[in-house]
C-alpha cells in the first residue's frame, strides 16, 4: 500500500516585520489554490496575520509558519520562541485591541496553543464547514 504524502508548506519567518504580511499571505492564497481548497483563503489569511501580527507584537524575532492540508480543510500553525502565552478573552466593548484571537476562535474549526520546550505553537484548522458559513455570511453579488 502506497503512503501519500500530506501536502505541506514550511517556512522561517526571521524577524517578522509588517512588510512581510503582503507577501506572506500570498503565499496562503498561492497553497490554497494548488491545495483546491481556495475557498478557505480569505480566513487562512486572516488567521495568518493575526497569528504573526502577535508575534511581532509579543514575540519579537523568528518564527515559523507551517500549513498542512487536512482532508476537509487546513491547519496552520506559528512557532515562536517566546514564553508569553496569548490570552483569549472577549474584549471590551469599544476596545480597539484584542480582538484577532477572539475573531479567529469564533471563525475557525479549533483554535489552540500547543507549548514546546523552546516556545509555543499557535494553531488554528479550518475544514469545510468554516467554508459554509462564510459563504452563507457574504453579501449577495
Amino acid at each position: 500500500m502506497a503512503v501519500r504524502a500530506i501536502p505541506q508548506y514550511r517556512t522561517v519567518l526571521p524577524e517578522v516585520r509588517p512588510e512581510a504580511m503582503g507577501p506572506v499571505r500570498e503565499i496562503v492564497r498561492a497553497h490554497l489554490r494548488l491545495w483546491r481548497k481556495s475557498e478557505l483563503s480569505d480566513l487562512a489569511v486572516l488567521g495568518v496575520t493575526e497569528l504573526l501580527t502577535n508575534v511581532l507584537k509579543h514575540a519579537p524575532g523568528d518564527c515559523e509558519l507551517l500549513m498542512r492540508e487536512t482532508p476537509d480543510g487546513v491547519f496552520v500553525g506559528v512557532t515562536d520562541y517566546a514564553d508569553s502565552l496569548p490570552t483569549l478573552q472577549e474584549p471590551s466593548p469599544g476596545q480597539t485591541g484584542g480582538w484577532g484571537l477572539f475573531l479567529l476562535a469564533d471563525v475557525a474549526d479549533e483554535l489552540d496553543v500547543k507549548l514546546l520546550p523552546y516556545g509555543k505553537q499557535v494553531w488554528f484548522r479550518l475544514g469545510a464547514a468554516c467554508a459554509e458559513d462564510q459563504r452563507a455570511s457574504a453579501p449577495p453579488r
